[in-house]
């Protein structure tokens, strides 16, 4: 896991014009939230966009160090809260970044990762990923990467529900309904349908 540390500069100017400007420099207008009043930042484009790009995921907590005037620099963890790119060129537009609190729990969309191979996909069913992410509940210094499934007992029709997952310790569930993140659809096995139609045919034959 990569462990990239990103810099900014405290700017006391916005607007389109300059943030237009920034944007011709290579410059990354950025906002930090959650420190009480929003901070507005830049940062050059190329060494920022290359460490998120080096990120694992987008819940990553990650370290910031913000530059004012001539200043020690301050160091922040953050979370990247929103990425805006360039329609068709490589570059970032803009950032939202959020400040946590590390003695504060924090709920977050995590994504889903599939693990074991289900009976049910054996038998010729299907796997349906009915959502992606879940919610959770955790410190920041506990924030995964993914939620791990396991489908290694899942059968053809059946069900895992978002309260049934096993979650690491530290990181509690927050959905407020029980729904389905994951199901086994499709057809049966051509072994047990040829089974199923060997036995119909001689239920429907005429006693002699």
């Amino acid at each position: 896991m990569s462990q990239e540390t990103l810099t900014a500069k405290v700017r006391h100017s916005s607007g389109k014009k300059i943030t237009r400007k920034l944007r011709k420099l290579d410059k990354i207008p950025a906002i930090l939230y959650g420190s009480g009043q929003a901070t507005m930042l830049e940062m050059d484009e190329v060494p920022t966009r290359q460490s998120i790009e080096k990120m694992y995921g987008a819940h990553q907590l990650v370290p910031l160090q913000i530059i004012e005037n001539d200043k020690d620099p301050v160091e922040h963890q953050v979370l990247i809260q929103e990425i805006q790119k360039h329609p068709y060129k490589r570059k970032i537009v803009h950032l939202d970044l959020r400040q946590l609190d590390a003695d504060k729990h924090i709920i977050l969309n995590i994504p889903l990762r599939i693990t074991g191979v289900a009976p049910g996909i054996k038998k010729g069913g299907s796997l349906q990923l009915i959502v992606r992410e879940v919610p959770i509940r955790c410190l920041p210094s506990n924030i995964p990467e993914y939620i791990e499934v396991d489908v290694s007992d899942l059968d053809f029709n059946e069900t895992i529900r978002v309260q049934e997952a096993k979650y690491p310790e530290a990181i509690s569930c927050c959905a407020k309904e029980n729904y389905t993140i994951v199901t086994i659809i499709g057809r049966k096995a051509e072994t047990e349908l040829e089974q199923e139609q060997e036995e119909e045919t001689v239920e429907e034959q005429p006693e002699e």
